[in-house]
């Protein structure tokens, strides 16, 4: 049995190399233009004091615990009051990466009764939360506000009568295109609406400071905002921003959240130096706003 089980696993991988799709591990080679360190924090020698100075004053490596437990450090603390002040909102909560942060967002928040509806070029994390959680969900066309509108009027005269979620990214990896992110908040408070924004791509890179797209709407009652920590900030964890209750409602009702070891504190050290300087030098975003130009122009001209 367990032979069979083995060869159905391995006929796929075959099956995946005459299709020239399988996929494997190798060592980093070539010129990046491809990885998330988007203004080079990642080897930045600040980042590295800063851990160096964590662990010579007992910083541990490990949490040892979820956050509820034993896993709760002052490190985690400092890092989730420096974010929600650097954007804009009453509360963060620090996740171990963006795709449990997304997957959790939206299997705790959304309830039974309520309506989802979902970009269909949302990150695969938002999709597989939509999926798991509780509320009944909805695709929209790509970045159409009124499709989005349509869903949620159809749904409400088939006779939806729970809280809307609408969730989204501001800023898309793969086609490089923004969010309609006034016209959507706009919908939002049209139908008392909350927002669910993943601004992965877009922090550190836009906004004030580095705040993201979505930074003028950041500390609304009925915005959720995903920062990522493992992009340009040259860390790993993401950083959830929103309205106090929501925040202490995932504490105690996120599953992810509750029955997961804590991040590193180290890494709370990282992504809250990260935050210092997305302030302190502003001339990493210019560059590479610089060489984004730059690369635009070249491919034109070829």
């Amino acid at each position: 049995m367990k032979e069979a089980i083995l060869a159905r696993y391995d006929a796929t991988l075959r099956g995946l190399g005459r299709k020239d799709r399988l996929r494997t591990l190798a060592p980093r080679a070539g010129l990046d233009f491809s990885s998330n360190d988007y203004i080079g924090l990642a080897a930045s020698k600040r980042l590295g004091d800063a851990v160096s100075t964590a662990i010579a004053r007992g910083t541990p490596v490990g949490a040892t615990g979820s956050r509820l437990l034993r896993g709760n450090a002052p490190e985690h603390e400092q890092l989730e009051a420096d974010a929600a002040a650097f954007f804009g909102a009453e509360r963060a909560l620090f996740f171990g990466s963006g795709y449990i942060a997304n997957f959790a967002l939206l299997t705790a928040l959304p309830q039974k009764g309520d309506l989802l509806v979902l970009d269909e070029l949302a990150h695969a994390s938002m999709h597989e939360g939509a999926q798991a959680g509780r509320a009944e969900f909805k695709l929209a066309a790509h970045n159409d506000v009124d499709a989005v509108e349509d869903a949620i009027t159809r749904w409400r005269a088939e006779g939806g009568m729970g809280r809307v979620w609408i969730a989204f990214e501001s800023l898309y990896s793969m086609d490089g295109d923004r969010a309609p992110m006034e016209s959507l908040v706009a919908l939002a408070d049209r139908y008392q609406a909350f927002i669910v924004v993943d601004e992965a791509h877009a922090t550190g890179v836009w906004g004030p400071y580095g705040r993201g797209l979505a930074a003028a709407y950041e500390g609304r009652d009925n915005i959720v905002t995903l920062h990522t920590c493992g992009k340009a900030l040259g860390a790993s964890g993401a950083l959830v921003t929103g309205p106090r209750t929501l925040c202490d409602y995932l504490i105690n009702r996120c599953r992810p959240f509750i029955y997961a070891t804590a991040p590193s504190p180290l890494m709370a050290v990282v992504a809250r130096e990260a935050l210092t300087i997305l302030s302190d030098e502003p001339m990493r975003r210019a560059q590479l706003h610089e060489r984004v130009a730059f690369a635009s122009r070249q491919l034109a001209e070829r």
